[in-house]
């Protein structure tokens, strides 16, 4: 007690508490009206300001989950000073050197090099280094199954005849398809070959399932499952682009790819990628991932956020899955989110 007494006499802390209570005492005898009134939606928390008065410049207004935001989307070329596409392609091939610095220190491609030791597994050699130009929204549950959306307030607010979203692995986990439809006028094309239908949250005229794996090839396998390309697929719903494009196939994301990056050539055929990654071992091995990951990486495709999927460690595993969202900057105008970028 005798340290804490004497903290408490010295000058240096009393005249710190003396301080504090005159900055309290002003901010309390300020007039109401010279003090910003914060509303959250419609609520006023100060009970001083009338709506003649939510446009006033003093007056500071957040919209609630109900009122999305009708001033989000602009692309970053809109505030004086910013250069986005120059300094961010600039700062994430910086971060590709640092990969090859790490791996080369790491002594990559020899016995000595084990990705599951050093650092943190895989994921430090792959950071989410590039950028989102628009609003960033979480769509769907905060649990598995939300996805992290690039420009959300683009595709309600522009809302376009072919706005497409295609969704492989759904699973009955359907409430990010569900928010999608009941807050933009996109179309669903949903495929899973392991469920007979869609979960409740997706339905309507513009919804769409199938009973299909997606893959390298169109067959049929041994179970008589079906599998089709995404060439295929696009196909036979006459689509040429795909606006929001969502995977998560249990480790089956790499033979497909493959085959999306061998059919489509130097432009993949999406705005952004929604992709769970599966790295264990019996799924890819490391270099096989560094290659695979460097070439979606030559399409122009880049992450820009990343949500390492904890579920494994509860079971006493490495984590070895992550979510990633990935920003295709090729497209030109079919490409929504980089039309002003």
């Amino acid at each position: 007690m005798a340290p804490l007494r004497a903290l408490l006499g010295s000058r240096a802390v009393i005249a710190g508490l003396a301080a504090l209570g005159c900055l309290s005492l002003f901010i309390s005898t300020m007039d109401s009206n010279s003090r910003p009134s914060v509303n959250w939606g419609n609520k006023n928390l100060h009970n001083n300001a009338d709506s003649q008065n939510a446009q006033c410049n003093n007056v500071i207004q957040w919209d609630d989950a109900m009122s999305p935001a009708r001033d989000l989307g602009k692309g970053l070329t809109a505030y004086p000073g910013r250069n986005p596409r120059t300094k961010t392609k600039g700062y994430y091939d910086r971060i590709v050197r640092q990969r090859h610095q790490l791996l080369a220190q790491y002594k990559f491609g020899t016995p000595q090099f084990d990705p599951w030791f050093v650092l943190m597994y895989y994921w430090w050699y792959f950071p989410a280094s590039f950028m989102c130009p628009h609003d960033i929204q979480r769509v769907g549950p905060l649990s598995d199954g939300g996805k992290w959306i690039c420009g959300m307030s683009l595709y309600e607010e522009h809302p376009r005849a072919k706005c497409v979203i295609y969704s492989f692995g759904v699973n009955y986990e359907t409430r990010f398809e569900g928010e999608m439809l009941d807050r933009t006028d996109c179309e669903i094309f949903a495929y899973d070959a392991s469920v007979a239908a869609m979960g409740p949250e997706a339905s309507g005229p513009r919804a769409h399932f199938w009973p299909y794996f997606i893959g390298r090839e169109n067959k049929v396998d041994e179970n008589g499952k079906t599998w089709k390309t995404l060439k295929t697929l696009m196909q036979e719903n006459g689509h040429d682009w795909i606006d929001i494009l969502k995977v998560d196939i249990e480790g089956y994301e790499y033979q497909t790819f493959d085959a999306i990056m061998d059919d489509f050539g130097d432009v993949l055929p999406f705005s952004q990628l929604q992709m769970e990654l599966h790295v264990r071992e019996d799924m890819v091995k490391f270099d096989e991932f560094l290659k695979w990951w460097e070439r979606l990486e030559s399409k122009g495709v880049y992450p820009w956020w990343t949500e390492l999927n904890l579920n494994p460690i509860y079971s006493n595993q490495r984590a070895w899955a992550s979510e990633y969202c990935f920003l295709n900057t090729r497209g030109g105008a079919k490409n929504l989110l980089i039309q002003n970028y």
